[in-house]
C-alpha cells in the first residue's frame, strides 16, 4: 500500500493536481496544510487533510480540518499534522512526543519547507520511556517547491521516499 503525502501548497493547486494525477494508485492522500484551497473537490481515493497556518479560512467551513489527526492505513496508525502547534521548525521533539502519545508509527508533518525523514528503533528511550515499536518522523516537503512524500506500507516494514516534480 503506497500512501501520498503533500503539504505546503501555498495557492499551487496546478502542482497538487498534477503529482495526484501521477500517483493515482496511491490508496490515500494525506495533505498536511497551507493550501487546503488547492486540494480538488473529488479524489480518487480517501482524503486526508489538516489545517496549516496559513488555511485559516477553514474556521468557517462546514467541514473544517482538524489541527490534528490519527488514521490507520495499512495496519499502521499515523499521526498527520502541519507542524506549527507543535513548533517543528524548532526541532521534531515535540511531534515524536505526539506521535508516541498518539500510538502512532508514523507522524507526517510540514511547515518546515524541507524534506525530512527519520527513524526512531524500538527500545530507544524517549521521554522517560522505552519505545516498543518503531516510530517514523516524515515531512514531504513543499508542493510549492515541487516536493512531495510517499509512504509505502507492507507486511515486512515501512518505506518512507521522496519525489520531486
Amino acid at each position: 500500500m503506497t500512501l501520498l503525502v503533500l503539504s505546503d501548497s501555498h495557492g499551487r493547486a496546478d502542482l497538487v493536481r498534477e503529482i495526484m494525477e501521477m500517483h493515482r494508485d496511491a490508496a490515500a492522500v494525506f495533505f498536511l496544510g497551507d493550501g487546503l484551497r488547492d486540494l480538488p473537490e473529488t479524489t480518487h481515493c480517501p482524503l486526508v487533510r489538516v489545517r496549516g497556518n496559513c488555511d485559516v479560512f477553514t474556521l468557517f467551513d462546514l467541514d473544517p480540518a482538524p489541527d490534528e489527526c490519527t488514521e490507520i492505513f495499512g495496519g499502521k496508525r499515523i499521526l498527520a499534522m502541519h507542524g506549527h502547534t507543535r513548533s517543528v521548525k524548532s526541532g521534531v521533539m515535540s511531534a515524536a512526543a505526539a506521535g508516541l502519545e498518539a500510538g502512532a508509527d508514523i507522524v507526517c508533518f510540514g511547515h518546515t519547507h524541507q524534506q525530512f525523514s527519520y527513524y526512531i528503533p524500538p527500545g530507544e528511550q524517549m521521554f522517560g520511556r522505552t519505545l516498543e515499536k518503531p516510530l517514523y518522523l516524515f515531512n514531504p516537503g513543499s508542493v510549492n517547491s515541487r516536493e512531495f512524500g510517499l509512504i509505502t506500507i507492507r507486511e515486512n516494514g515501512i518505506l518512507l521516499s521522496h519525489g520531486r516534480l
